[in-house]
C-alpha cells in the first residue's frame, strides 16, 4: 500500500511547536509493538484466529498501535513508531506501518529508522521516507531519525525536504551506556558528540522557521543531562528529541537541562511507560490488560503534566 504525498503547510520545526502549544504538550509517545508484551486478551484473541491463516502477530500489532494512537493523541505531540519493531516481520511488518502513517496522517510521525549512508543509496531512503512530486513515499512521514556519523554528505539529500516541510533528528548523544565508548571520545579539544553538535546546529541553520527552531534537530539521550546543557548552548537552534526517560534511567526531574531557559526546544519520548503502562509503572495496579489503552491514556496525560510542572510551563 503506498500513501499519496502528504501536504503539510509549514516547516517542520513550525509545526511541532504549533503542537507544543496547541496541545499543552512535549509527550512523545514511541510505537515499539512486542507481540509478547501485548495484553493477554488481545494475544488470545490472535492466537484463536490462526487456523484462520491469518497473519496473528500483525494483526495484533496493528490492532494494539491504532488503540494506543487513539488514546493518547490528545497528550501526545508526536509519534515516533520504532522501524525494528515492523521490519522484522518483513513486507507484512512494514505494511502495518505502512497502514497507521497513512490512517493517522493528521498526527506528527517521526520514523525512527536511524538511517545513514551517502550517493544513491541515501536519496534512496529519503525517497522512502519524504518521496517526490514523481513518486509518493511509501513511508510517508515528518520526520525521520538519522545516523550522521559518516558525515554531511549522509545529510545533504535530505536538505531539500527540510527547506520544505520536514524534519530530522540527528544521533548526538545517545541515551545508551555504550555512548561513551565513541561519542566521549576527544577530538581537538573536545568529545566527539560535541562536534556532531556543533555541526548539526550549522547543518541546520537554513531550515530554522519562524518559531526560531531548525527543522534539523538532535538526538540526545535522557541519561546525560549535564552533556546535554552543553550540547544546548552549542545548538541553541535544534529541537531536541530525548528518548531514555523513566524506563532507561532518565529522571523527568532533569528535564530543563534539554530545554532553553524559557523551557522550549525540546520533546520528549515515552515508550515502553506509556504502551505497557497496564502491566509495569505507577498505574499498573489500577488497569487490567484489558484496559490497556485507558491505561496508555493516563500514563501519556501523567507525563504532559509532570513535564509542564518541571518546566514551568503550560
Amino acid at each position: 500500500m503506498t500513501s499519496p504525498p502528504s501536504v503539510h503547510p509549514a516547516n517542520f520545526a513550525d509545526r511541532l511547536s504549533t503542537a507544543i502549544k496547541h496541545k499543552q504538550s512535549r509527550v512523545v509517545v514511541g510505537l515499539d509493538p512486542d507481540f509478547d508484551k501485548l495484553p493477554a486478551p488481545l494475544k488470545e484473541l490472535a492466537r484463536s484466529q490462526v487456523s484462520t491463516g491469518s497473519a496473528v502477530p500483525l494483526w495484533a500489532m496493528r490492532e494494539f498501535c491504532e488503540k494506543i494512537i487513539s488514546a493518547t493523541r490528545a497528550s501526545a505531540v508526536a509519534f515516533k513508531p520504532q522501524i525494528a519493531f515492523f521490519e522484522r516481520y518483513g513486507s507484512a511488518g512494514l505494511a502495518v506501518l505502512e497502514r497507521l502513517l497513512h490512517d493517522y496522517r493528521e498526527e506528527i510521525f517521526i520514523v525512527d529508522c536511524k538511517r545513514g549512508d551517502i550517493g544513491n543509496t541515501s536519496s534512496s531512503y529519503v525517497q522512502a521516507y519524504f518521496g517526490s512530486a514523481a513518486e509518493p513515499a511509501p513511508l510517508d512521514c515528518d520526520a525521520v531519525t538519522h545516523n550522521a556519523y559518516m558525515g554531511r554528505d549522509t545529510v545533504e539529500p535530505y536538505f531539500q525536504h527540510l527547506a520544505a516541510d520536514r524534519g530530522m533528528f540527528v544521533l548526538c548523544k545517545t541515551s545508551n551506556p555504550g555512548a561513551a565508548d565513541l561519542q566521549d571520545l576527544q577530538a581537538d579539544g573536545r568529545e566527539v558528540c560535541m562536534h556532531m553538535a556543533a555541526l548539526s546546529s550549522q547543518w541546520g541553520e537554513p531550515f530554522i522557521g519562524h518559531s526560531g527552531f531548525s527543522s534539523l534537530g538532535l538526538v540526545v539521550g535522557a541519561t546525560y543531562p549535564r552533556d546535554a546543557a552543553r550540547i544546548r548552548s552549542l545548538a541553541p537552534h535544534c529541537y531536541f528529541l530525548v528518548p531514555g526517560l523513566e524506563t532507561q534511567g532518565g529522571r523527568l526531574d532533569d528535564a530543563a537541562a534539554f530545554t532553553n531557559a524559557e523551557g522550549h526546544g525540546a520533546v520528549f519520548n515515552f515508550s515502553r511507560a506509556v504502551l505497557y503502562a497496564y502491566a509495569s509503572g505507577p498505574f499498573a495496579d489500577s488497569y487490567g490488560p484489558d484496559q490497556y489503552a485507558q491505561a496508555a491514556h493516563k500514563a501519556a496525560e501523567h507525563y504532559r503534566l509532570r513535564l509542564n510542572e518541571v518546566l514551568g510551563t503550560p
